[in-house]
């Protein structure tokens, strides 16, 4: 027997076989007869479906009425599923379904868009082909493909058919999304965007139409519709990344619009910077630069340099540049540009023009004069501090110093970076110096830790002036003798050299020089390691020593993340450091955020509290949370001794000594007579119950008057401070001990009376205190010496307030009424239906 396998059904796309487009035009008259012969056998073929379904199949039945009265929720749900089982043939509730997609429709529109949504996708659309129109179908082979069968004849007719209303269908879909996204509600935008942006990573069927509409609506006024068209469109290209082409087509066209708002251009600029881009991606990254560059012309001629346009512009260039392969032709026009606006621009502007000059001088093998002069001209900029690009600055600087080839020119810039360390916030201290220890251990000469002595040679120039010249290659004459100035002048170069006219040596240290080159690199030590060894910072005072000890600074994380100041209150507060954050795969690539998902590592990722942190060496904790483990260390130590304590205390009262003080004491007091512990209990017990029967009594003649007399409560005030027993305390202070004694007017008491409570009085003790509603010790407290039930004061409490006016109807409104006048009677006296007065 064989095995039984369930199979999957057949979509309706596989019910024919694939004959694709007709390769030649087919006749007007042809291809409307038969489109009107298979419509007639659509029709015939669903309406015979309809009937059969309606006799044998009761849920269908009930599907069609649900779907003329239903509400809307039962309509959409009997719309798929009547579509799921059979979509050839319920072609009209395909139809109607899509018409409930309207801008109009609030409710209807947003939950019909995520049903069509997977219904195109999952049933519907053909995913390795587009619809083809019944026009461009292969008509004048159907008698072939047929075989003279009208059955298969029919077939391809109705399935040819519906295929092109389906696409007619799906086209006024995306005509309808584009529609709800003009929407004023910014739910129903961003739901169409949603929908159109699936629709196109899944089926390349109206393509075109969804990434117009999806990029037109960059220009949307809302700046949360911008940044959803960006991530969007950023998804797209992670899950189709052979779209990058057409969609950057499509944005040159926005950019370039007439009509088009700035804010649209800068937000299309934005996302074109996140375009992942490699060596295999040459032509984009040059179509890229050269709308990049387009822009740049225009920003420059209108003066808007500060702009945050400029920056991105900047910043997208940097990106392309180096998959770009451009020649130095294309560029070496734009660069007196951009060295104009690294001296102008304000401080983020001028660092992506300083990195984008700093790829440009690099093709050339060397670092150009310029641009060093440039960096070191933007170091002292006080914007440094308070920028969101200190990581890219230190990068740059990093790559510029160990390139240059200029020892001098090197060590008057880390001398720069070191005193821009003296006043900045430790993170930008602590990354400043572990720059300077890496480019020391790539290169030890760079290590000047001696001041030298200065030169005392006076320079033949008196003034200060500094006057500059290009220099000429000395290669090419070198090379070519013959080669005249002429020649030499012609040929392109990318930058220029200083040089130092009528300057005989540098003598000494200058900081204020323009050029390092000549600021006295040879004479200049790191003289503020001194003080930055003596930083309040415990790591920046750590780093600064280990470079005057000359050891390398290591370090593995990222010192500008974790020596700041909220990570340092994170820790103070003892919050538990950020989980490692899984990248997600759709949105802005993981390249372009890979600080922004920057988590601690080693033991700054372990929370302060655990034993993992406080059972580790103190040799591995980092230098600024020496105090805090140093304290968590004495507050553990000092809980284990308070548990010790107690474990202690309770160990000295179960002893043999702890007995015998007690003995001791309790014979001081008693000197002639042994106790007998039975005999006091008993005894105890007995004066207990002889009291409890004289309260129970004094309690029966108390009732029985408050009987008697219905117009008095004095006796209930006199029974509050009457005691049964007519006893007084009275304390009585002897010289080593206090003890205290009972005055009794009825009785003595014996001199072995208990001094402690037993175990049941105690507790209820405990039971009545926990059942009364007035705290005790508080003000409203009563004063208990007859020993009153719970009940008894709770009553005396009602009746007290029912006396001055309260009432439970005026809470909340006023508290107690005014009360004129009011007789002293009993709750339960006269009409119980007449209402108090007052």
């Amino acid at each position: 027997m064989d095995d039984f396998v369930d199979e999957k059904p057949k979509l309706w796309y596989e019910e024919i076989t694939e004959t694709g487009r007709s390769e030649s035009e087919v006749p007007d008259e042809l291809w409307i007869q038969l489109r009107d012969e298979a419509q007639k056998c659509l029709t015939a073929d669903a309406a015979a479906y309809n009937i059969r379904n309606a006799k044998n199949n009761s849920n269908f039945q009930w599907m069609k009425t649900v779907t003329s009265k239903g509400i809307t929720s039962d309509k959409v749900a009997a719309y798929v599923v009547m579509i799921q089982n059979n979509p050839v043939y319920n072609l009209d509730a395909l139809s109607n379904l899509s018409a409930m997609v309207k801008v109009g429709k609030k409710q209807e529109c947003t939950s019909v868009i995520d049903s069509l949504v997977e219904l195109f996708l999952g049933n519907l659309l053909i995913p390795h082909r587009k619809l083809i129109p019944f026009r461009l179908r292969a008509l004048s082979k159907l008698n072939e493909l047929s075989s003279g069968n009208i059955v298969t004849r029919r077939k391809y007719l109705c399935y040819w058919f519906f295929e092109d209303q389906l696409k007619e269908i799906y086209t006024a879909f995306v005509l309808s999304l584009n529609t709800v996204a003009q929407d004023t509600v910014e739910k129903n935008k961003e739901k169409a965007i949603g929908a159109m942006k699936k629709l196109l990573g899944g089926n390349s069927e109206q393509e075109q139409n969804l990434l117009k509409y999806i990029v037109n609506k960059l220009g949307d006024p809302s700046k949360k519709i911008a940044s959803k068209v960006i991530y969007s469109l950023s998804s797209l290209l992670n899950q189709h990344s052979n779209m990058q082409a057409v969609v950057l087509d499509e944005i040159e066209k926005v950019l370039f619009r007439t009509n088009i708002s700035t804010r649209a251009q800068y937000y299309a600029l934005c996302f074109l910077t996140q375009f992942y881009l490699n060596h295999d991606t040459k032509n984009i990254a040059r179509h890229l630069i050269e709308v990049y560059f387009s822009f740049f012309k225009a920003c420059v001629k209108k003066g808007e340099v500060n702009s945050r346009m400029m920056s991105a512009l900047l910043m997208g260039v940097n990106r392309a540049y180096p998959y770009a392969k451009l020649e130095m032709d294309k560029v070496s026009h734009h660069i007196d540009t951009m060295y104009r606006i690294a001296h102008v621009a304000n401080f983020n502007v001028s660092l992506h023009a300083l990195r984008l000059l700093h790829q440009i001088s690099c093709n050339e093998g060397t670092v150009s004069d310029r641009f060093i002069s440039a960096l070191y001209r933007k170091l002292p900029d006080p914007h440094i501090n308070s920028t969101f690009h200190q990581a890219m600055l230190l990068g740059l600087v990093y790559k510029a110093l160990a390139g240059d080839k200029q020892i001098d020119r090197t060590k008057v810039l880390i001398k720069r970076l070191l005193q821009i360390a003296m006043y900045s916030q430790p993170s930008m201290a602590c990354g400043v110096l572990y720059v300077v220890s890496q480019l020391i251990r790539k290169n030890k000469s760079l290590s000047t830790l001696v001041l030298v002595k200065c030169s005392n040679e006076v320079m033949e120039n008196d003034d200060d002036d500094e006057t500059y010249f290009d220099v000429k290659d000395e290669t090419l004459t070198k090379d070519n003798p013959k080669t005249t100035n002429e020649e030499i002048e012609t040929k392109p170069i990318p930058s220029w050299l200083f040089q130092h006219k009528k300057l005989k040596t540098v003598t000494a240290y200058n900081g204020i020089c323009r050029n390092p080159l000549y600021g006295g690199g040879q004479y200049c030590a790191y003289t503020e390691l001194n003080t930055l060894r003596n930083h309040f910072h415990p790591t920046v005072a750590l780093f600064a020593t280990n470079l005057l000890n000359e050891q390398t600074i290591n370090y593995s994380g990222d010192p500008l993340k974790d020596f700041s100041l909220i990570r340092f209150l994170d820790r103070f507060v003892f919050k538990n450091p950020k989980r490692a954050q899984v990248i997600r795969k759709e949105g802005v690539q993981s390249v372009l955020s890979a600080r922004k998902n920057y988590t601690p590592k080693g033991i700054r990722s372990v929370p302060v509290q655990s034993h993992t942190y406080l059972n580790n060496q103190e040799k591995n904790i980092p230098t600024e949370e020496l105090f805090l483990y140093m304290f968590l260390q004495k507050r553990s130590r000092l809980k284990v001794d308070e548990d010790k304590d107690e474990e202690s205390d309770l160990d000295s009262v179960a002893s043999d000594e702890f007995e015998e003080m007690l003995d001791k004491m309790v014979k001081s007091k008693y000197v002639d007579d042994d106790l007998n512990y039975m005999d006091h209990i008993e005894e105890g017990l007995r004066s207990k119950k002889n009291r409890k029967k004289e309260v129970v009594h004094e309690e029966e003649n108390e009732q029985e008057d408050l009987d008697e007399d219905d117009d008095e409560l004095d006796s209930v005030d006199e029974l509050i401070d009457e005691d049964d027993n007519g006893s007084e305390l009275e304390f009585n202070s002897d010289s080593d001990t206090d003890d205290i004694k009972i005055k009794s007017n009825n009785k003595k008491n014996k001199d072995t009376e208990p001094l402690f409570a037993s175990a049941e009085e105690f507790a209820s003790l405990l039971e009545e205190e926990g059942a009364s509603k007035i705290a005790p010790g508080g003000s409203n407290a009563w004063s208990n010496k007859d020993n009153a039930h719970v009940r008894q004061i709770s009553w005396e409490d009602k009746r007290n307030q029912w006396m001055k006016g309260y009432s439970k109807s005026t809470k909340g409104k006023g508290g107690f009424k005014n009360v004129k006048s009011q007789k002293r009677k009993r709750p339960n006296q006269g009409n119980k239906n007449k209402k108090r007065k007052g």
